[in-house]
């Protein structure tokens, strides 16, 4: 990528890592001032390379125990207005990861639910009124451990 270098590649491989480093520790890892840091972050977040921040929370918080991988075949995996239908799903707070992929289910959706009830809920409204025609079939796998997230080792 244009504009970026090592150093930038170890900061972003740090703040993966580690996203609550301050910018001091950073540098001392990397070898610069705090405020070269904080200039070389601002730009990585300018270039899209840094998308955002955000906690990696234990679901159950929320009093959601169900985490569900649903993967949906499409009637028309080219469909313009696919975009636009995912739009309600992708504002919701339970909904972690939406995907299209090639294959033979094309979308594939993660997700936590308070139980099977909410989930089942999802599902009839997933193809009834979010993707309405779109869906041929869906597929759903419940998650039975999880060792891994965003980057971050859970056991």
């Amino acid at each position: 990528m244009p504009g970026v270098d090592e150093i930038d590649e170890i900061i972003v491989r740090e703040l993966k890592k580690n996203g609550r480093i301050t910018l001091t520790e950073l540098g001392k890892k990397v070898g610069l001032t705090a405020s070269a840091i904080k200039n070389r972050i601002e730009k990585l977040e300018k270039l899209g390379v840094i998308k955002g921040y955000s906690a990696v929370v234990d679901p159950s918080f929320f009093g959601e125990f169900i985490t569900a991988i649903i993967e949906v075949e499409l009637v028309e995996p080219d469909s313009q207005e696919l975009s636009k239908l995912l739009r309600p799903i992708l504002r919701m707070e339970s909904i972690n990861d939406v995907y299209k992929k090639t294959g033979e289910f094309q979308l594939v959706i993660r997700g936590t639910f308070k139980d099977v009830d909410s989930l089942n809920g999802f599902l009839k409204d997933l193809r009834g009124i979010y993707l309405k025609n779109l869906a041929r079939r869906t597929r759903v796998s419940i998650v039975l451990e999880n060792f891994k997230e965003s980057g971050v080792i859970l056991k």
